[in-house]
């Protein structure tokens, strides 16, 4: 196990960070290529929208679940003090799951009434939230790799949200989507990605202490 003031501690977690950026980029940007101008279009608003309503749906979710999980992996390792290489294996599981999400995007904008491509999107959401918590779990209360200032609570905590946030956000919306409209879908996946920017707000105290935060 490298140290956190070693180079090659540094190098080896850059190259992680950026690696990992770099599939949340591309697999974010791929998901626009499913959408694609609408035939028969009578060039109106409404035939647009009417025209584009299944894909902007599942554009908008799929958008925010790679949002998410991007946002809490950047919050995961701001706290990483110590490079292992079980947490490595762990993270490019998660990332091939988010390489994932825009097959899982197009099969359910092509299929989008039909329950297996629906259960489909949802299983893989939950395969990533799963993989999330136990990268999580890993760093944060078997290795101790994050921060030694960063309560147990605090852990635990974050766990949970990992675990049980991305599922919900993703059912939620198809569910909203499907029986309400567009706009209602939009508006619920704003607020989870509102709540989901709460990970970033935890400060590390200026001074080590055994008091949990």
């Amino acid at each position: 196990m490298k140290t956190h003031d070693t180079p090659e501690k540094s190098y080896d977690l850059e190259r992680l960070i950026f690696f990992s950026d770099g599939v949340f980029a591309i697999a974010i940007t791929i998901l626009v290529i499913e959408m694609h101008p609408p035939e028969g279009w009578d060039g109106s608003w409404q035939g647009l929208i009417n025209s584009l309503f299944a894909k902007l749906i599942c554009y908008v979710l799929s958008f925010s679940t790679l949002a998410f999980f991007w946002t809490a992996h950047r919050f995961i390792f701001r706290y990483v003090q110590k490079f292992t290489e079980p947490a490595s294996l762990l993270n490019l599981l998660l990332l091939l799951t988010m390489s994932l999400v825009p097959f899982a995007n197009g099969l359910l904008i092509e299929h989008v009434t039909a329950d297996t491509a629906r259960e489909a999107y949802l299983g893989l959401v939950f395969a990533a939230s799963t993989v999330m918590g136990l990268l999580w779990a890993y760093l944060a209360l078997i290795s101790k790799s994050i921060d030694s200032r960063i309560g147990l609570a605090f852990r635990w905590v974050v766990l949970v949200r990992l675990l049980i946030m991305p599922p919900i956000l993703a059912f939620c919306s198809i569910w909203v989507g499907q029986h309400f409209g567009i706009w209602p879908s939009v508006i619920l996946t704003a607020s989870f990605a509102a709540v989901a920017g709460r990970f970033g707000v935890k400060p590390i105290p200026s001074e080590p202490t055994v008091k949990e935060l």
